[in-house]
């Protein structure tokens, strides 16, 4: 019953505040809703069909999607990609039986990581582990690989980045795809005891805001000029915007997560 799978768990950071801003703001309900509805198999893999191609002009996106959503509609079966979001929570899987989709999925990430702080200034941390899964779409969702990720999310990520262990790492370098990829990852190494137990990850990726936007950046998506004054413009503004929102909160642990972001994209500067 179990299947090898590739599992992103992903944790929506300060969902909670989020969602009481929706009780008084009609508008912002509307868009959360817009955002994790969206995140249905089928749709990503309409949106991992259109990140692999050009830059598609805007007069010609509309035929594009319809194209897209035909092809990942026959696709579904061979692709195996499998969404759940509970809470503030994101499970994405997808079989090992392709080397294209695992790899597609791990750039819908980085456009996830994207768009969330574009749109809402929504960051995100998660982890990425390989295991045996069970996991059906509006059905059960269980096993050691969800076990490992959940525990490397909690022990391991502790900022807003997608952590990757060494396992995973290593299959995703030794890809073929990799070389086009590289600018998406940033190398990954932590190492904490909880309880007694040894969580630990050597010779690991992560995928953050600052890795995703210089993937973007590099790639066949700053072919259209438009998207790519906004991905730079994103990039220029992070610096003040991430210390806005370090200013407007009182508790250290969150204060440490937007330096971090803050730190980073210093450093590449």
């Amino acid at each position: 019953m179990y299947q090898k799978r590739v599992i992103a768990f992903i944790d929506i950071l300060g969902f909670r505040n989020i969602v009481s801003k929706t009780a008084n703001n009609q508008k912002l309900t509307e868009k959360i809703f817009a955002v994790l509805n969206a995140m249905k198999s089928e749709n990503i893999s309409n949106e991992m069909f259109i990140g692999m191609m050009p830059g598609i002009p805007e007069n010609e996106l509309e035929d594009v999607k319809e194209v897209a959503a035909l092809f990942s509609k026959a696709l579904k079966g061979e692709s195996s990609i499998q969404v759940t979001h509970f809470s503030d929570s994101i499970v994405i899987s997808v079989g090992m039986e392709n080397e294209m989709n695992v790899m597609s999925v791990l750039e819908y990430i980085g456009r996830l990581i994207y768009n969330l702080w574009n749109e809402f200034k929504i960051l995100i941390r998660g982890a990425i582990t390989i295991g045996e899964l069970v996991h059906v779409e509006n059905g059960a969702l269980f096993g050691p690989a969800m076990v490992e990720a959940y525990d490397l999310e909690t022990n391991l990520a502790n900022y807003p980045r997608i952590i990757i262990d060494e396992y995973t790492s290593k299959c995703i370098k030794t890809s073929p795809i990799f070389e086009k990829m590289e600018n998406l990852f940033m190398d990954f190494t932590n190492e904490k005891n909880v309880k007694d137990r040894i969580f630990k990850i050597e010779n690991g990726l992560e995928i953050n805001l600052v890795s995703s936007l210089n993937h973007l950046l590099n790639s066949q998506f700053a072919f259209n000029q438009e998207k790519k004054l906004e991905m730079e413009s994103v990039l220029n503004n992070a610096t003040l915007e991430l210390t806005t929102l370090k200013m407007e909160s009182n508790r250290w642990e969150v204060q440490e997560k937007y330096d971090y972001l803050i730190d980073l994209i210093k450093n590449q500067s």
